[in-house]
């Protein structure tokens, strides 16, 4: 395993939120955690899963060990993560690590690519590493977006390696860095099917309480209405905050059209 595996993608998901961030919350940028600056760490946890945790930091340059150090704790949830679990590692790595809104931490496979490149290691997972992959990313940026509950103020450009640049698009959720990728699978659905298909899932989540499916249908229905004028990203975030509150029992059926709803976000 190289040395510098954690720092590949310590910026490799800073860029990842840059990226996000630009194109759906540009006037927050500047003030966004984790783009000006960031102390990390890495901890490997089972025999090909790390932990990799980013604290915000205001001001300086980014900080943390490109090693990976054994997991601290023995109580972790089940490895590999998956999305069935996937809202325990949440619970988990908040309280254990006491991480602020600021905050993330992402659950990843180890896919040593040999390369000084997080890009060439995410070539290597798995459909459903990737999708994992999304939807860490989605839940730690609905998480830092409760930072922004109250107007936040201020002129202090972000700190951000302009060399690595993400993009997470496609129904796979692929990710490019500096480049095209080919293999990015174009959504072809008309924004009605996507929304159906969408309520359609969540209606037929076994298990579920009414109420909350109820909340969720809603939630899918504001989001169709308003597709297409200003409410539209309003209405996603509604969404997105009922999802991360229900994870647990809706995340196995959502999932698959999360990367989908995010393409329909306005751009930047």
């Amino acid at each position: 395993m190289r040395d510098s595996l954690a720092v590949d993608w310590a910026f490799g998901i800073q860029g990842t939120i840059e990226k996000v961030v630009r194109q759906n919350f540009p006037s927050q940028l500047r003030q966004w955690p984790l783009l000006q600056s960031f102390v990390f760490e890495a901890y490997q946890v089972g025999a090909d899963h790390f932990v990799i945790i980013l604290r915000d930091k205001l001001s300086g340059i980014p900080a943390g060990s490109g090693e990976l150090s054994p997991f601290p704790f023995e109580d972790y949830p089940p490895i590999p993560s998956s999305l069935d679990n996937l809202s325990e590692w949440f619970s988990y790595l908040i309280n254990r690590f006491s991480l602020h809104n600021e905050d993330a931490a992402m659950v990843l496979p180890i896919h040593d690519s040999g390369q000084h490149n997080a890009l060439a290691d995410y070539e290597l997972f798995s459909e459903i590493e990737k999708t994992l992959w999304s939807y860490q990313v989605q839940f730690w940026i609905n998480r830092m977006k409760q930072a922004f509950e109250v107007p936040i103020h201020g002129n202090t450009a972000p700190h951000s390696p302009t060399h690595m640049t993400y993009n997470v698009s496609g129904t796979n959720a692929r990710v490019t860095i500096n480049s095209s990728d080919n293999s990015v699978n174009v959504v072809n659905q008309p924004p009605p099917e996507v929304f159906e298909h969408l309520l359609e899932a969540i209606r037929g989540t076994r298990n579920a309480d009414a109420e909350v499916v109820a909340d969720m249908m809603a939630a899918a229905e504001d989001m169709k209405q308003d597709y297409g004028n200003y409410n539209f990203l309003s209405r996603y975030q509604t969404f997105m905050s009922t999802l991360a509150d229900h994870i647990q029992v809706f995340g196995p059926v959502v999932a698959p059209h999360l990367s989908t709803l995010s393409q329909l976000l306005p751009p930047s």
